[in-house]
């Protein structure tokens, strides 16, 4: 119970100063300089399981200078300052407080939230202060097929012990089924909570064809490269299946077939349904052999 209270007088003290940082800074905002700090920002939404790590390293490989990665952002707060509390690098801290470095490509991504919470009007009047002037930026949405999202999602489950997925996800208020949904939803148009320049992604088109790929790159102003398409970095483990084994080699994994381990799964099947079914016919067509999968 103290130590409880010790942890919550340390997060009102934090906020406070917090507060006070972007007050005084917001003050100051007008009398600095107004350039461009991101020549482009690319906010990232998609579940967990998806392919955003791997399409976000393939995104990344497509400039030679660095890329700055903001990984698994929350909605409403400073990405820098989330990050620095978790890692406490000099970097993210010189960020935070406002002194940015010049960026060619800023990454930051959602997982696992709601629209409504991403998109926050107070996030957004303090954007520059937190991100920096963005020159150009993109909304991108990523989407994999209900089946292999869900079987990837129990697998990992699977692997880290975690609470089951069928229960409504703290965060969101939310289950996993429900958010698949609103992202559906939104990928088709049906919504339109992302404002900036969206490009949707899908991800089952992604790992099967160079042309999509080559589209995708087109449509965010980038020069096409796929020198990233292979690899499979150690974020969330890698694959829920295979870890990082297939590192360098990732088109090898057969990623559109995972469902297969859990059709005779009670828990897997539940997270099923007949929206879920018209939704993704819309998006990802007929997947063979998942006709039985829902009763």
């Amino acid at each position: 119970m103290l130590e409880k209270k010790i942890n919550q007088a340390r997060k009102i003290k934090r906020d406070l100063s917090y507060w006070l940082d972007d007050t005084k800074r917001s003050l100051l905002q007008p009398f600095f300089s107004q350039d461009f700090i991101n020549q482009k920002e690319l906010r990232i939404v998609g579940l967990k399981r998806s392919g955003n790590h791997a399409i976000i390293t393939w995104l990344r490989r497509h400039y030679q200078e660095r890329v700055w990665h903001l990984n698994d952002v929350a909605p409403g707060r400073n990405p820098y300052r989330h990050l620095y509390e978790h890692y406490s690098r000099p970097a993210l801290k010189q960020e935070a407080d406002g002194n940015f470095s010049q960026k060619k490509c800023l990454i930051y991504n959602y997982e696992n939230y709601t629209f409504e919470s991403i998109i926050n009007s107070l996030l957004e009047k303090k954007h520059d202060l937190y991100l920096g002037k963005s020159q150009i930026r993109y909304d991108l949405l990523i989407l994999r097929d209900p089946y292999n999202t869900f079987a990837s999602i129990l697998q990992g489950q699977i692997n880290d012990n975690n609470f089951s997925y069928l229960h409504t996800l703290p965060k969101n208020k939310k289950t996993i089924t429900e958010l698949w949904l609103d992202y559906a939803k939104e990928f088709l148009g049906e919504t339109n909570y992302l404002q900036h320049k969206k490009v949707t992604i899908n991800y089952n088109q992604w790992t099967t064809s160079e042309q999509y790929r080559n589209n995708i790159s087109e449509q965010l102003g980038l020069d096409f490269c796929d020198a990233g398409f292979d690899i499979v970095k150690n974020y969330g483990g890698g694959s829920s299946f295979q870890g990082t084994d297939f590192d360098q080699q990732a088109s090898k994994m057969d990623v559109l077939n995972r469902w297969q381990k859990f059709i005779d799964d009670e828990e897997y099947r539940k997270m099923l349904n007949d929206e879920i079914r018209e939704y993704s016919q819309k998006i990802f067509g007929h997947i063979e052999g998942t006709e039985g999968l829902i009763n």
